[in-house]
């Protein structure tokens, strides 16, 4: 990055790049009562499934498989079903690179049905609730297309240039 400048993590992890130029980061508080879902392993993620069953076999099926070659029904948590339990779940980095695309079967409790890590980035927090809030105003970020890790803030129009 130019200048020894430090992007947020969150953009320079991106699951799946897909060129984005802009990006706008802030911060949130959290509320000390949220109640935050740890996935710090494969088998937090498997268990967030089993108890919380979405079939998506339908819309994932397709992709999954070729990632995966499994052929059965597909589930991922049920994210309003999780809601009523939990605030926030938050994938931890080691969770992400030991998880993320790996075929995981909920055999035996979930049947003939398999889960996968997907579309989530390391260290990364799904708020399903209003436990968290903005902070402050955001800061707008810049890259080049095609090059993920060439993130720079963008100046305010009160900064000097």
């Amino acid at each position: 990055m130019p200048d020894g400048s430090r992007a947020p993590l969150g953009l320079l992890v991106l699951e799946d790049f897909l060129g984005e130029s802009t990006a706008e980061v802030g911060q949130v508080v959290v509320s000390p009562a949220a109640r935050v879902y740890e996935v710090d392993g494969p088998g937090d993620w498997l268990e967030l499934a089993r108890r919380y069953p979405s079939d998506v076999t339908a819309s994932r099926r397709h992709d999954w498989y070729r990632t995966t070659g499994w052929t059965g029904r597909w589930v991922l948590p049920d994210w309003a079903a999780v809601a009523a339990d939990w605030d926030g779940v938050h994938v931890s980095v080691a969770t992400y690179l030991a998880t993320a695309g790996r075929l995981l079967p909920l055999a035996p409790e979930g049947g003939a049905a398999a889960t996968l890590l997907a579309g989530w980035g390391p260290d990364e927090t799904w708020w399903l609730t209003d436990a968290a809030t903005s902070a402050g105003s955001a800061t707008r970020w810049t890259s080049l297309r095609d090059e993920p890790l060439s993130w720079t803030p963008v100046p305010s129009a009160a900064s000097p240039d």
